[in-house]
C-alpha cells in the first residue's frame, strides 16, 4: 500500500468521523456538506438524495432534543481508488434517556465516497440496521 492510498483512507476515516460529530451536535447544514451534489442517503426504506431533501431529512430525524444522541462508528474498512473509495464500518447510536446514554441502533454503514476539489464527499451512504435475533 502506498503514501498516498493510506493518506487516502486516512482521509476518507476522517469525513465519515466528521459525519458522527456533526450529528451529534445538530449541525445538519454540516452534515449535508460531507455529502456530494447529488448525494444519496438510505436509512430502512427511506431514501433522500440532494443537499435540500438531506437536510430535511437529518432535521426530522434528529432535530429535536428527545431524538439526540451519540453515534459511535468502529470497524472501518476503507478501499480507495483513484478519487474513489469504499467503505464498511459498524456503528451505534445510543440515546440520551434519564439513565444516561443507552444503545437504541446498532447496524453497518456501506458507503461510497468522491473525491471532489481535494476533498473526500459522501456520495452515498446505507445505514442498514441490525435485526435483533429472534
Amino acid at each position: 500500500m502506498g503514501d498516498s492510498t493510506l493518506l487516502d483512507e486516512l482521509a476518507v476515516q476522517a469525513t465519515l468521523a466528521r459525519y458522527c460529530h456533526r450529528c451529534d451536535d445538530a449541525d445538519f447544514a454540516g452534515v449535508v456538506a460531507l455529502f456530494t451534489p447529488d448525494g444519496v442517503f438510505t436509512h430502512g426504506d427511506r431514501s433522500v438524495r440532494g443537499p435540500e431533501a438531506l437536510l430535511e431529512y437529518f432535521q426530522t430525524m434528529q432535530g429535536r432534543p428527545e431524538q439526540r444522541g451519540k453515534h459511535l462508528m468502529g470497524n472501518v474498512v476503507v478501499r480507495s481508488d483513484g478519487d474513489v473509495a469504499r467503505s464498511v464500518s459498524d456503528y451505534v447510536f445510543f440515546r440520551f434517556e434519564s439513565q444516561g446514554l443507552v444503545p437504541a441502533i446498532a447496524g453497518r454503514y456501506h458507503d461510497e465516497l468522491v473525491r471532489l476539489d481535494g476533498e473526500w464527499r459522501i456520495a452515498r451512504r446505507d445505514a442498514m440496521r441490525l435485526n435483533t435475533p429472534e
